[in-house]
């Protein structure tokens, strides 16, 4: 308890963090709020004044609510002002023939176009323009004059916005709610024909200097001659250049491990921290140099941001640490705790729609989880040898970190890397390394021959970076995928750590029984799920572009089909079909042929049976039969395109509608297919599936 008093700050961002949740997720009166936020305050200045009360021992918890609820209050009314959307200005909210535009980024290159997060700073009304706020995604039309677009920069183009679209497959990644958490609900592609320059960026802007500064880092590396690879990881790792970055380099970072280094961030800004610290030694013996060190040191910080582009994830590093600088230059002792508590309030309070963000959850976790852990894993073992004491202590520090972030990144990524500890044995040290010399590499770059040498150290240690982790990702059973956890259970998962590893440590007894108490209640809610899902039945249709994809689910066991080309494609399966298997919990799929049988399923060609549901498969390579109007179906499944001239025929035929088809399921039409074949499934367990020879096929 006594621990627990000593963080006020974090006592209170407790209730400040739980009324923007409750503000986003729960449907709330902006009047009601008000006058609750009325009351509260009310309640807090009766606190206040009635000190003879408050100051009884017994009474001095009535302070300390009076502020909780204050503060909670407070989150649920300001909350719904962080988003534009429902705003009269905004521009969705009248109709326009086209608008201004402003860029709040340097043009990003696609594969086939070039994206651009803009700001809608005016819409024409008639024959004025009005002032509108809102931001938007825009793609544009890949040529020379797109590409060199600059942050800043004002563009006219057609208002031809559309909302984002949900994910049309189920358990997919929630593009539109991901953007909707940073106030943009809106996108467009325009040709070239469509936009054309207003005004180009004029006078001095901070973010416009720091994309410019970024840009010229980046071709301080590119004339240095690395080679693809080693030039993609060293422009994410030192400036968060993320964009040459390809799929395969992605998937082997996140493979081993090592995923963190590519993103600048946390890990990045505690680096330089650590090491101007360590260089800034003089200070601490000088009047007054704790002031001056900590001055120098949230200086470097923020330039470091600066160089590499003001990120959201380096603002918000660079943030956290200026806290602990402070802090830690303080005279009078100051908790770590509180000092990360401050740096958290400061960011919600200036976007409470950060407290959604993955990087923002899991930066906090890692550094609560090494504040807290990483000493008291370090002092169980002890060395004399140098190497052997650098080794635990980088071993310690990856155990502490992916202990406090292992539960989210199981929930949002449904994955584990087994040998994280084998890989940041090599990350942590060389991504070290690689960061001051690239540093030094950009300050040193106006000097002839020298920088020659030290790009060639970086580039090696690149080299041998890749290689690692590359290593790491090629060794039996690297990765563990498929995991699905709830939210329920990514909560007791947390409980477990947060009660058996303090226990074990201090070696309560107690604790350590709670916490196997609720290992037992965790395991049993899992047995339960794989109990219940033995028991589905069902088919889904998944949107895919151009591929057909359907799962015909009986248990554990998957009949898909599809495609051996979809099959083999592990991108696609990953991104828009292979969560929802693992939610369901579905580990085993066949990929099935045009002649299959297997019990409760049969397939000959176009006519499926699954149990006892019959369904018609009308593709591009169906032709129809004299005898179809005599044949009774349950499901239609249409997979070829509504523009196609087979479709139209057959539509203005009305035998989709009529003769045989009492529904109709397209691609994105899933969500209408799953549930009815869900309903449908206490049919099959009351009835007996009915045998493929039993049905006329044709």
């Amino acid at each position: 308890m006594n621990f627990w008093n000593q963080l006020p700050l974090f006592r209170l961002l407790i209730p400040l963090i739980l009324g923007v949740l409750c503000s986003i997720f729960l449907s709330t009166n902006k009047e009601i709020v008000f006058y609750v936020f009325v009351l509260f305050f009310l309640l807090f200045l009766m606190t206040i004044f009635l000190k003879k009360i408050t100051k009884k021992y017994r009474n001095r918890w009535m302070f300390g609510f009076s502020v909780y609820l204050l503060l909670f209050a407070f989150a649920l009314l300001i909350t719904p002002y962080y988003q534009s959307i429902d705003k009269a200005n905004h521009f969705a909210q009248k109709h326009s023939d086209y608008c201004i535009v402003q860029l709040l980024e340097d043009a990003i290159e696609k594969e086939k176009s070039v994206k651009m997060e803009v700001e809608i700073i005016a819409i024409n009304d008639i024959n004025n323009f009005t002032n509108t706020i809102g931001n938007a995604i825009v793609y544009l039309e890949k040529d020379s004059n797109s590409l060199k677009l600059k942050y800043g920069d004002k563009l006219v183009v057609i208002s031809n916005w559309k909302k984002i679209d949900k994910p049309t497959n189920p358990s997919q990644f929630d593009y539109k709610k991901f953007l909707a958490n940073s106030d943009i609900f809106h996108q467009q592609y325009l040709t070239n024909m469509h936009w054309k320059m207003f005004e180009k960026q004029k006078g001095f802007s901070v973010r416009a200097t720091a994309f410019m500064w970024q840009k010229r880092l980046l071709d301080v590396l590119k004339s240095h001659h690395f080679e693809q690879q080693e030039l993609a990881v060293s422009s994410a790792l030192l400036l968060g250049y993320k964009d040459m970055l390809d799929r395969d380099t992605i998937l082997t970072y996140s493979s081993s491990g090592a995923m963190h280094i590519l993103a600048v961030s946390g890990l990045h800004v505690g680096i330089i921290y650590l090491v101007l610290s360590s260089l800034l030694f003089f200070f601490d013996k000088i009047k007054y140099g704790n002031y001056m060190k900590a001055f120098l040191l949230v200086l470097a910080l923020w330039a470091y941001a600066f160089l590499t582009g003001l990120s959201p994830s380096v603002l918000r590093a660079a943030t956290m640490f200026s806290f602990v600088t402070i802090g830690s230059s303080l005279k009078r002792q100051t908790n770590i705790y509180n000092t990360l508590a401050a740096s958290a309030f400061v960011l919600i309070l200036y976007n409470p729609y950060i407290i959604l963000k993955v990087g923002f959850q899991l930066s906090y976790l890692a550094v609560l989880g090494i504040v807290y852990l990483q000493p008291k894993l370090y002092n169980l073992y002890r060395t004399s040898n140098w190497l052997l004491d650098k080794i635990w202590a980088i071993t310690t520090v990856s155990i502490a970190a992916q202990l406090a972030t292992f539960p989210l990144g199981m929930y949002y990524f449904h994955q584990f890397p087994n040998y994280f500890l084998l890989s940041n044995l090599f990350v942590i040290p060389l991504a070290t390394f690689i960061i001051n010399g690239g540093i030094l590499l950009f300050i040193i770059s106006a000097i002839p021959v020298l920088p020659t040498y030290i790009a060639w150290a970086v580039n090696k240690m690149l080299l041998f970076l890749n290689f690692s982790v590359e290593w790491v990702d090629s060794l039996p059973y690297s990765l563990t995928l498929g995991i699905s956890i709830s939210i329920l259970e990514t909560i007791l998962v947390y409980l477990i750590i947060l009660l058996l590893i303090p226990a074990l440590i201090q070696r309560n007894w107690k604790g350590v029984k709670v916490a196997l108490s609720l290992s037992v209640l965790l395991i049993s809610y899992q047995i339960y799920e794989k109990m219940t899902m033995q028991k589905q039945q069902y088919f889904v249709v998944y949107d895919v572009p151009n591929e057909s994809a359907i799962d015909f689910v009986d248990g554990s066991e998957n009949y898909f089909l599809s495609t051996e080309k979809l099959n083999n494609d592990q991108s696609k399966m990953r991104f828009h079909i292979m969560h929802y298997r693992w939610e369901r919990r579905v580990k085993k799929s066949t990929l099935i042929p045009d002649l299959f049988s297997k019990q409760n399923y049969f397939r000959n060609g176009n006519y499926i049976q699954f149990f006892n549901t019959k369904i018609l498969l009308w593709d591009d390579s169906f032709k129809m039969p004299n005898n179809i109007s005599q044949m009774q179906f349950h499901f239609h499944l249409v997979t070829i395109l509504e523009s196609t001239a087979e479709y139209q025929q057959n539509r203005d035929k009305k035998l989709l509608t009529q003769a045989f088809l009492p529904r109709v399921i397209k691609h994105k039409d899933w969500m209408c297919c799953f549930h009815e074949q869900q309903k449908q499934s206490v049919s099959h367990q009351e009835t007996s599936p009915v045998e493929p020879h039993a049905w006329n096929w044709v």
